[in-house]
């Protein structure tokens, strides 16, 4: 794949159109392809191991997925700072930025991975996942193998953060296809040799996570091999300037894993794991457009902290205008799912499954609701504006199970209750942030229009 050139590579300036245009072409086709595999692989794992252990494999695959965010924001804070580097052409704070935030990655996942082998063994997984048909000696086994799995990539994974800060966001969306094709490409070759085994399946996944990491690792120093981490550039002045801005975004992760990821488990154990399965099968359905959103956004992020560290506030409001209109179509697309959604969920797996009322309905409220969220935030977490969202992820965080409970057992909605749980947690959000927004845009255009209003008068 053609390289995108950076600025600080080729002291030009960033040619942003076609940054976006490039990477959301590439994206279109990589991230198609990424959900034709992971919808490809629903039946062929809910097959292998069939509904009820699929429902546990679902509900552990989501837990493990929160350790992902105990990086203290680290990832984020070194986008962030990486991409401002970049920006403004300093070879040697980018050799620091790299540096220091791996050896804090290093760092945080080894007093982890401490406290998870300690802490597993006080917890009684048969009786929090509600699942009485599997020994819990042999949960305890799938939890641990997954925890090592995921402690291996969590170093790893970094190389998204990197990809991102050179405005290859297309390539990020590549790394899923090529996780995919391993995975399937494996259960296609072990499924028919070994007996149905969530072990065997979290075999599957680690492996797949650790040599795509690689992969995409060696991409990105491959060609800038004098960015790798090295001890020397360790700078603990870089530790504070990484995780100052990134633990606002730890924060927001906290959060979003209380609002998003907690509700297979809170279906679990009030409703039983069979009941995931249903939900989950939507969810991956919607998550398609959010998907598909994302394709858009991604680039945008590392463009928007280009544009903001050099007052180019008229490139941000025409690129917000252009995404208001992408939205009105979002918006005619998903309320039509709603009615289409079980038909085409048939089709996928082949069978009709028991969904509870209103399901199809509330997905599709939490499918707009997040994405005109994520339109300006994308634009306030690009240029470190975090205090209201971290406000109003905490409210959101600190209703959402609460909410979950009530719909599940006093309004008897099932699993709908939970994702309508969801959508009230990010309703204040999808309110607010957009105000913020229009507030941060008039002060750069306050601020550009006074150093034109000064040059005028000195010259």
């Amino acid at each position: 794949m053609k390289e995108v050139d950076t600025e600080s590579e080729n002291n030009m300036p960033l040619n942003r159109s076609s940054i976006i245009k490039k990477n959301i072409s590439l994206g279109v086709i990589f991230k198609v392809l990424g959900m034709g595999l992971s919808y490809l692989s629903v039946p062929i794992i809910l097959d292998y191991l069939g509904t009820d252990n699929y429902g546990v494999w679902i509900t552990v695959f989501s837990v493990m997925s929160w350790i992902y965010t105990f990086d203290v924001g680290v990832g984020n804070g070194l986008k962030l700072r990486l991409t401002e580097a970049i920006a403004k052409n300093d070879d040697l704070s980018a050799k620091k930025i790299i540096s220091t935030a791996y050896i804090i990655i290093i760092a945080i996942t080894f007093v982890m991975a401490l406290l998870g082998c300690v802490g597993l063994y006080h917890i009684n997984f048969s009786k929090n996942l509600n699942v009485n048909f599997l020994d819990e000696s042999y949960l305890q086994q799938v939890i641990i193998i997954n925890l090592l799995f995921v402690f291996s990539h969590f170093i790893i994974s970094l190389y998204k953060q990197l990809l991102f800060s050179i405005h290859q966001s297309a390539l990020v969306s590549m790394t899923n296809v090529v996780f995919q094709v391993i995975v399937i490409s494996l259960l296609i070759t072990i499924a028919p040799l070994v007996e149905s085994s969530l072990l065997m399946l979290s075999f599957i996944y680690g492996v797949a996570n650790i040599v795509t990491g690689i992969i995409f690792s060696f991409v990105f120093f491959n060609k800038r091999r004098h960015l790798l981490p090295r001890l020397k550039y360790f700078d603990s002045i870089k530790v504070k300037d990484i995780t100052g801005i990134g633990l606002g975004f730890f924060i927001i992760q906290i959060c979003t894993i209380i609002i998003f990821t907690t509700d297979n488990l809170i279906i679990s154990k009030l409703l039983g794991p069979a009941e995931v399965t249903a939900y989950s099968v939507v969810n991956k359905l919607f998550q398609a457009f959010i998907i598909l959103w994302y394709i858009t956004s991604a680039p945008l992020s590392s463009l928007y902290t280009d544009a903001f560290a050099k007052n180019d506030a008229v490139w941000i409001k025409n690129t917000l205008k252009k995404l208001h209109c992408l939205f009105g179509v979002i918006v005619l697309v998903v309320s039509l799912s709603i009615f289409i959604g079980p038909i085409a969920a048939e089709f996928w797996l082949g069978t009709n499954l028991d969904y509870p009322p209103y399901l199809f309905l509330f997905f599709a409220a939490f499918v707009l609701i997040r994405i005109y969220g994520d339109l300006h935030m994308t634009f306030l977490n690009a240029i470190g504006k975090l205090k209201w969202q971290i406000y109003l992820s905490v409210f959101g965080a600190l209703i959402n199970i609460p909410l979950s409970i009530l719909f599940i057992k006093y309004f008897h909605l099932g699993s709908s209750g939970v994702i309508l749980a969801t959508c009230m947690s990010l309703i204040l959000l999808a309110l607010i942030i957009p105000i913020q927004t229009y507030l941060e845009l008039n002060k750069m255009t306050q601020f550009n229009n006074g150093i034109k209003f000064r040059t005028k008068v000195s010259g």
